[in-house]
């Protein structure tokens, strides 16, 4: 038996409840680093001040998180993924190589034509900041897909029993006019007169949305009652289903930087900053007034003694009885003792600390590198600090990249935007997505730095036995690192081109050489002929 209404709104309700303290962190994070989306927990009116924050260190760190993320895993201006055949007998297929790469190239436009690499960079920063960020696909009349993401505040998730999202709880607040555009007739009676009234535009109806599993179904039929993915539309004040669908696989998608177990929510490394963030807008406070007292100090006027406690805030006025001081010291200012040097130190030292946790050492790598490096230096040390991000890349591919690009391929398949497979592919039509960015280069490295530390040994040892050359592949190994490294399969010859190439090269050394032969031979024959001559022309 499906979920009722009721039981929906009952579920969402408690998952609410649960999630209260981390709601209250979320507001403390949206204060530090995500200042320009939702309020949590409290509200704030259209076009108030954004932040109150004395130090934005804390919000350009996030924000070069999140542009290093997107432009380190999904570039909008390079290739950063490619299809293949999980057959290996199939992948060398050159016709069906192609397929593959015909297929990647119309997948990469189609995000390009949507709002994909607009979304993608608010995902990460969700992530880098809440520690959860969540994404929804749907298909789109003009553009094939749309994505969308989740607002920490307005959705809640459930795992099942592997700690894989299995049902998200999605809460919208919309017009009349917008609900009745969306849910027609099926709305309300409110709503329905608020509509047709048109007072009271700006009044907002709750609406609940749930996507989840399905309970009951039939899949031999391909209705939307009967896919295993229930989506339904629940209006919360009636507690009555307005509109249900279906999808064969889930739309949504989420991501937990720092994943911890028996737990839904993830954990940020806008978490861990949280600290240095207040710590740093605390010293700033510190450093601005001690900066402020010495640049435009506290007065001392005599008047027989200080009147009240004494106010060393710049430009106070400080009055004191003449008698206790120099006569000829009447007027002057109240210096402070503080010392801005050492405050701007520790400033400093918070700041970096924020970028560190921040991972922005890792994408402006270039910043800090000395002249003195050499090129294989440089690389070395931005593969060791891209591999710190390995966790929450691996996570990033699999959770989200991989199922999005894998719906993705099949939608635009079914909507005909695919070529025609292929006829070896005709029983066996699968593929995988490999990913080929930097930062998911970077995490295969390490199989490229062995294989060339392995041959380089192996070289060596040539040297003195070159008999062990017969021990390496070297057909495999360049199609080891040309797998590492995500080359264009187009510029990759198949194995059948590879071995006619070689067979006319043997033959044509072949020939080459019977001809040197006869050459020889013949020029042998010559200087054996003219020798016989000139003897005889001696005895003569």
């Amino acid at each position: 038996m499906e979920l009722s209404a009721e039981k929906i709104i009952k579920n969402q309700e408690r998952l609410k409840s649960d999630r209260a303290n981390f709601d209250s962190l979320f507001q403390d994070l949206h204060n530090f680093y995500y200042v320009e989306s939702d309020n949590i927990t409290t509200k704030k009116a259209r076009g108030s001040e954004i932040t109150k924050l004395l130090d934005t260190t804390s919000l350009d760190a996030a924000d070069v998180a999140a542009a290093g993320l997107s432009n380190y895993l999904t570039p909008e201006s390079s290739k950063w993924l490619f299809l293949e055949h999980p057959n290996p007998e199939l992948r060398d297929n050159k016709e069906v190589q192609n397929w593959m790469h015909d297929a990647a190239d119309e997948l990469l436009y189609t995000f390009a034509r949507s709002n994909f690499y607009n979304q993608m960079p608010i995902f990460y920063k969700s992530s880098i900041v809440y520690g959860t960020s969540s994404l929804v696909t749907e298909r789109d009349p003009h553009d094939n897909l749309r994505f969308y993401n989740l607002p920490i505040n307005k959705h809640w998730i459930t795992e099942d029993a592997r700690e894989r999202p299995n049902a998200y709880y999605i809460q919208y607040e919309y017009t009349a006019e917008q609900a009745y555009s969306r849910f027609g007739d099926a709305v309300g009676r409110d709503v329905m007169e608020a509509y047709q009234s048109g007072a009271n535009e700006n009044k907002k109806f709750k609406y609940l949305c749930y996507i989840g599993e399905r309970n009951v179904y039939d899949p031999d039929k391909l209705d939307k009652m009967n896919m295993p993915i229930r989506m339904c539309w629940i209006d919360v004040a009636n507690k009555k289903i307005l509109k249900e669908d279906g999808f064969r696989s889930m739309p949504c998608v989420s991501h937990r930087f720092y994943k911890v177990g028996q737990e839904v929510y993830g954990y940020s490394p806008g978490m861990k900053a949280l600290p240095h963030a207040r710590l740093l807008n605390v010293i700033t406070d510190t450093v601005l007034r001690s900066a402020m007292k010495q640049t435009d100090p506290a007065w001392a006027i005599p008047d027989n003694a200080f009147i009240g406690r004494p106010n060393f805030n710049p430009r106070q006025i400080n009055y004191y009885r003449r008698s206790n001081l120099s006569p000829r010291d009447e007027i002057f200012p109240l210096v402070s003792a503080g010392n801005v040097a050492i405050g701007e130190a520790e400033l400093e030292a918070q700041r970096q600390q924020i970028r560190k946790i921040f991972f922005n050492d890792t994408f402006q790598q270039f910043s800090e590198l000395t002249k003195q490096m050499t090129v294989p230096e440089v690389m070395e040390r931005i593969n060791e600090k891209m591999s710190l991000l390995g966790p929450a890349v691996g996570r990033y591919v699999h959770d989200v990249l991989q199922p999005l690009c894998e719906k993705s391929v099949i939608s635009l398949y079914e909507d005909g935007r695919l070529p025609r497979i292929p006829d070896v592919m005709a029983e066996n039509p699968g593929f995988e997505v490999r990913f080929t960015s930097r930062l998911v280069q970077s995490q295969r490295q390490v199989e490229v730095q062995n294989l060339s530390t392995a041959l380089g040994y192996v070289g060596q040892i040539a040297q003195m036995k070159p008999e062990v050359l017969d021990k390496v592949d070297g057909d495999k190994a360049i199609d080891k690192v040309f797998s590492v490294i995500g080359v264009d399969p187009e510029i990759i010859l198949d194995q059948q081109q590879v071995d006619k190439m070689r067979q006319a090269r043997a033959e044509m050394a072949m020939q080459q050489q019977q001809a040197e032969q006869a050459l020889t031979e013949a020029q042998t024959y010559k200087a054996a002929a003219e020798g016989d001559r000139n003897v005889k022309d001696a005895e003569t």
